[in-house]
């Protein structure tokens, strides 16, 4: 290679490829010089190769050395090169893909090293060089000057950008390689932050009106909680004229009210919020008119906004300097009715102003008519009471603490009756006991002592198992579904409850029929039967006066279906102190039944009040006033019916006695 061309591209900067090809032989002709007619000229073969001739020879061919004077024609092929050189900034910018060594010895592999780690965006139309086409060989290997913009990958994460550049210099193939990936990169940036900046500007203007728009809805909710805190229209006027006051910095906002005259349209002012507090009742009072333009813009609803040196037409004086006036107008179903008038120093008003004035317009209107209809809101106040009473009346979730109240008044005597049982068995068991530590051989009428004890015990037990199961029965607060069930079997569990009630001073006469199983709630029907039982047994009580009757005495009646209410209620000789009669029957596919006793009855002026939550007659502590208020509606759940009567009547011996009676219809 020539050292004159080493030494020149030795140290530039740029980094370079030289590569020495060896020049062609033509033996056609062995001038040295340039016919004198002709004109050298490249031709482009089907192939895409350049052949060199001259034009207005014979022939297309001349001598190969006069010809590479001016384009030499090389046999440019990689496998026919003699020798590649790299520059020093060549060396150094990739000196990743090969040592110097190598560079020197073969440099042709450096050059395949190159090829394989750089990228190239082409198209290819010749579909038989896809596989085999390399951009840098061919710029290597072509007789043109060739411009190509080149992606070199010089570590996992680093990237070189290049514009190679290749031209032929006699024999010697030369290609420049410009590093532009500053100028890449500088460019991608740019175009990024003009992206960005734009987003960027979008996004202000996105946040600048999300932000009006929170503003507004703030403004607008503020000035809406102002006015619902109160519904009497002198209050809510005075408040949104000083809301009003405080957003727009007004000098004075009045509310006017429109007047029909026959002298045109006019207002009214009725209420002012101004800073100079002793002008407000001054100004009270006045009549608004206004000329034309604005009047029209007011009858149609429209917001009238302009600059003006006199507050209104006819006002006696103008202002002492130029304020904008804002008229809002207030409006029932589109009929004008007033105008809110803000004087306001401010020269320009937003558009965001003028979007919130819209709002307060409209919920000032909403407000006036809020107000105006509160009379006949008011009216309905009785109406929305008794509803109100009702709603609180049907709450069957009451069912559940009256039950516990119930069984609150009952605990202790269900004590008392498990407890009885309890220490019959104790005392029997201490009876065992001694004759098992005499270890004697037992007679027969020892035998039989125990046998006798054994009975007992399974009796008191049996009596314990009854009355727990009962209990358990009663207190079933999560049967909440319907079920069918036998009212008479319904009956005994509420009445094996009340057993230690109806010892002695209580007979209970059972007439039951013979009824089918009826769809029900059970619990809550057992509720009813207990409530209305508890009442009759505290009625006789009452009457007899007697207080927790029925603890003492062995003596019972539940078994006796005979007697009815009579003047002397006598048993098996046995004297009750009242009589209630539980009976059962079907007419017409509908259950009736009745629970009836002889105690101190109803007073005339309690039994509109007997169904009422709350009404009670007994005394303090001892009744809720919510046990036949709960009866009467889950009786209707049931889409019954229950009724009661109290009547008086003449014993044999004259004595008045009383008779109640309550009547429950249940559908089968």
């Amino acid at each position: 290679m020539s050292t004159v061309l080493r030494s020149f591209y030795h140290n530039l900067r740029e980094p370079i490829i030289i590569c020495d090809f060896p020049p062609c032989n033509n033996s056609r002709s062995g001038s040295s010089q340039l016919p004198s007619n002709g004109v050298f000229g490249v031709e482009v073969s089907k192939n895409g190769n350049e052949n060199a001739f001259l034009c207005g020879s014979e022939s297309k061919s001349a001598p190969c050395d006069d010809i590479c004077i001016q384009k030499p024609i090389i046999n440019n092929k990689l496998e026919n090169i003699n020798g590649v050189y790299f520059n020093k900034a060549f060396r150094n910018i990739f000196a990743d893909i090969f040592n110097q060594d190598e560079a020197e010895t073969n440099g042709l592999r450096a050059l395949k090293k190159l090829d394989y780690k750089f990228y190239f965006d082409l198209c290819l139309i010749e579909s038989e060089k896809l596989k085999t086409y390399s951009p840098l060989k061919d710029a290597i290997e072509s007789r043109g000057n060739l411009c190509l913009y080149g992606l070199y990958q010089k570590s996992e994460r680093e990237f070189l950008y290049f514009l190679i550049q290749a031209f032929s210099l006699k024999k010697y193939r030369i290609l420049y390689f410009y590093d532009i990936t500053k100028e890449i990169m500088l460019e991608r940036i740019t175009s990024e932050n003009e992206r960005l900046k734009i987003q960027n500007q979008e996004f202000l203007n996105t946040n600048s009106k999300a932000q009006n728009q929170a503003v507004k809805m703030a403004l607008l909710n503020r000035i809406s909680t102002s006015i619902s805190k109160t519904i009497d229209l002198n209050n809510m006027i005075n408040t949104a004229l000083g809301e009003l006051s405080i957003i727009f910095g007004a000098r004075k906002v009045y509310f006017a009210k429109r007047l029909q005259s026959p002298d045109g349209e006019a207002f009214h002012v009725e209420y002012v919020h101004s800073h100079q507090k002793g002008n407000e009742e001054k100004f009270k009072g006045q009549i608004l008119r206004y000329d034309s333009t604005t009047t029209d813009e007011i009858l149609d609803n429209k917001i009238a906004i302009s600059v003006c040196l006199k507050e209104f037409e006819n006002a006696e004086e103008p202002m002492r300097a130029p304020s904008t006036r804002i008229i809002l107008p207030i409006a029932n179903k589109e009929n004008l009715i007033a105008i809110v008038v803000i004087l306001t120093p401010k020269k320009h008003i937003e558009d965001i102003e003028k979007e919130l004035i819209l709002g307060v317009s409209m919920q000032i209107s909403s407000a006036i008519t809020q107000a105006m209809l509160f009379k006949a809101v008011s009216d309905k106040k009785e109406e929305l009471e008794s509803a109100l009473a009702e709603l609180k009346e049907t709450q069957l979730q009451l069912i559940n603490s009256e039950k516990m109240a119930s069984l609150g008044q009952l605990i202790a005597s269900v004590a008392h009756e498990i407890n009885t049982p309890l220490a019959s068995i104790c005392a029997n068991n201490e009876i065992l006991k001694k004759f098992f530590e005499k270890d004697t051989v037992f007679d027969s009428d020892t035998i039989e002592i125990l046998k006798d004890t054994n009975s007992i015990d399974t009796e008191a037990i049996k009596r314990i198992t009854n009355l727990v199961q009962s209990l358990k029965r009663f207190v079933r607060l999560d049967e909440m579904t319907s079920q069918s069930a036998n009212i008479n079997d319904e009956l005994d569990l509420t009445l094996n409850l009340l057993r230690h009630k109806l010892k002695k001073d209580i007979n209970l006469v059972k007439k039951y029929g013979d009824i089918p199983l009826v769809e029900c709630y059970p619990n809550m029907l057992n509720q009813v039967f207990l409530n209305i039982l508890m009442n009759s047994i505290q009625s006789i009580e009452k009457q007899a006066g007697i207080e927790n009757a029925g603890l003492g005495g062995s003596k019972s009646a539940l078994d006796v279906g005979c007697s009815t209410l009579k003047d002397d209620i006598s048993v098996c000789g046995v004297r009750y102190a009242g009589e209630i009669i539980v009976s059962t029957e079907i007419i017409d596919n509908v259950l009736i039944v009745k629970i009836q006793d002889n105690g101190a009855g109803i007073k005339e002026e309690d039994k509109k009040k007997i169904f009422q939550a709350g009404f009670t007659t007994k005394k303090v502590g001892e009744g809720t006033g919510l046990g036949l208020a709960i009866c009467k509606k889950i009786i209707e759940k049931h889409k019954g019916e229950i009724t009661f009567d109290s009547t008086s009547y003449k014993t044999k011996d004259g004595k008045i006695a009383k008779s109640t009676v309550f009547e429950i219809k249940l559908p089968v």
